[in-house]
């Protein structure tokens, strides 16, 4: 072992030796400035004002309480939602209590511009939160990230305005967007994000499109969709004289070029960080395979079509939202999942799944047709269900809040959040009575 320690040591001191070399000073100033990041360095000599400064916040506080914190900016889903969470709460706080937040890499620069108009966010925070988080007793000081894991249990988006205005040259820039495709002002569109495993590859801030970043996040795949077999559902929107926007910042396969409203946004070379939140801001509803940036169509209150989403325990109760999961099979019987059974089993990785016995089945083409039919009829008030639909919905809601850890993720309840009826029909009554 210590051989091979010995070894191990010797080729890197080599390695380094050679890249000093070949790429000179730059490389020495990179080599450096990273040493520098990962042992804290700027941290430690910003200690020489933050220290204080925590000390004088901490002496303040009978009389100010300052709280210091972040987001999860990383990733747009929680970026979005905590960032609208933070907003409400700060509408709401003691006026004896002042909230400052900084925020490290962001996924989209438009959010970051939205949560800066409307939150005190400033880079010397960062600072003062790790220095009161590294001295003792300074939790009173501490701005958690997310009371609700990016889930609005206690409806405050309902109760507080977190639809962040866009500025008026902003909403000038999209609506000049949307008019060079041939849409016209007042005509509807929708949103459709049909998850893939190309970004999380792929995104600079979780990946580098290699195998191993890959496998990273291969454990999601269970969440991921074929956007053919979604085609025959688009034809029929723009049937409705529904424009279609095919949504996503970085995926692996383009629509069929030739379709009338049909823009595939995702493979346009105009895409950019205010469109992705602009349009899933304003849209006539949103499409989604429950995926991070659809949170911004349920921050501004977008009717929303949720389809193909797993797990059935984290569907979106707290906005208008209609939730149709993938079939979930038992492996050895072939018959499906009841929705108690699809609740105990919402597990976070495929393996789980499989652990358990159950196979995950996409829907068919025609499944998500349907779905998106009582969507988008829904959102144009035409939709007339069967006399049954009601009966099961209530009893749907009934098993839920039955659910040992209802309570952990859901709380506040949009009146418009509901499961999709085609799908409660095809489990009928019978299986939920199975699985009393």
């Amino acid at each position: 072992m210590t051989l091979l320690a010995g070894e191990s040591a010797r080729k890197w001191f080599l390695r380094q030796v050679s890249e000093l070399r070949v790429g000179g000073l730059r490389v020495l100033k990179e080599k450096a400035l990273r040493t520098y990041r990962r042992l804290h360095l700027r941290e430690l000599t910003n200690g020489i004002w933050a220290v204080p400064a925590v000390l004088l916040i901490r002496a303040l506080r009978p009389i100010v309480l300052i709280r210091l914190g972040t987001l999860y900016s990383s990733r747009i889903g929680h970026f979005a939602t905590d960032g609208a969470e933070q907003v409400a709460r700060f509408q709401q706080q003691p006026p004896n209590t002042v909230d400052w937040f900084w925020l490290g890499p962001t996924s989209n620069s438009q959010w970051e511009r939205m949560i800066r108009r409307n939150l005190p966010v400033h880079s010397w925070v960062k600072y003062l939160d790790w220095w009161n988080r590294a001295l003792p007793g300074g939790s009173a000081h501490e701005r958690p990230s997310s009371y609700t894991g990016s889930r609005d249990v206690e409806g405050l988006y309902e109760r507080h305005d977190v639809k962040i205005p866009f500025l008026p040259v902003e909403t000038d820039e999209a609506l000049a967007w949307l008019r060079s495709k041939g849409w016209s002002d007042g005509e509807p569109f929708v949103c459709l994000l049909v998850r893939d495993a190309a970004y999380l590859a792929n995104d600079p801030l979780q990946g580098d499109g290699t195998t191993a970043a890959y496998g990273r996040w291969s454990y999601h795949d269970y969440r991921d969709s074929d956007i053919d077999t979604y085609i025959p559902a688009i034809r029929w929107l723009a049937a409705q004289g529904v424009w279609v926007i095919r949504m996503g910042k970085l995926m692996a396969k383009p629509l069929p070029t030739g379709m009338d409203h049909v823009i595939d946004y995702a493979f346009d070379p105009g895409k950019s960080d205010l469109l992705d939140i602009w349009l899933f801001a304003n849209c006539t509803g949103c499409v989604s395979t429950s995926s991070g940036p659809d949170g911004v169509s349920a921050l501004y209150d977008r009717p929303m079509l949720n389809i193909n989403a797993l797990p059935l325990g984290f569907f979106l109760s707290w906005g208008r939202s209609i939730w149709v999961p993938k079939r979930l099979k038992w492996a050895a019987t072939g018959r499906d999942l009841s929705v108690r059974e699809y609740l105990v089993n919402s597990w976070m990785m495929a393996t789980e799944y499989k652990a358990e016995g159950i196979s995950i089945v996409d829907l068919s083409s025609e499944e998500i047709t349907t779905a998106v039919q009582e969507f988008w009829q829904r959102c144009a008030e035409t939709w007339q269900g069967e006399l049954e639909d009601k009966m099961r919905q209530d009893e749907f809601w009934d098993i839920c809040m039955a659910w040992p850890e209802y309570s952990r993720y859901h709380g506040w309840r949009h009146p418009e959040s509901r499961a999709g009826a085609a799908w409660l029909r095809s489990l009928g009554r019978a299986n939920d009575d199975s699985a009393r």
